[in-house]
């Protein structure tokens, strides 16, 4: 007989996010900032401002989606990690 344990998913998820100058910044579930440069990713850098301010956090905190921009970004994969 197989039993299988379901571990708790540890990924770290967005609370809120906000494009602050040239900096993304989010803010995670574990009590984490973490700040960016816009400059990693030319395309929202390249945004106007409002392009930058109109997102939302997706998937359960596991994404931030530009609707203008029709792109986004994971947010394990902001820090590293499998996007899994």
């Amino acid at each position: 007989m197989s039993t299988s344990i379901t571990s708790p998913d540890t990924r770290p998820r967005a609370t809120a996010a906000v494009v602050d100058g040239e900096r993304l910044r989010v803010n995670l579930t574990d009590g984490r900032d973490v700040s960016i440069p816009t400059s990693w990713y030319a395309w929202l850098h390249d945004a106007t401002a409002e392009q930058q301010a109109d997102m939302t956090i997706i998937d359960s905190g596991l994404g931030i989606w530009w609707e203008q921009l029709d792109d986004g970004l994971s947010v394990p994969g902001l820090l590293g990690q499998p996007h899994v």
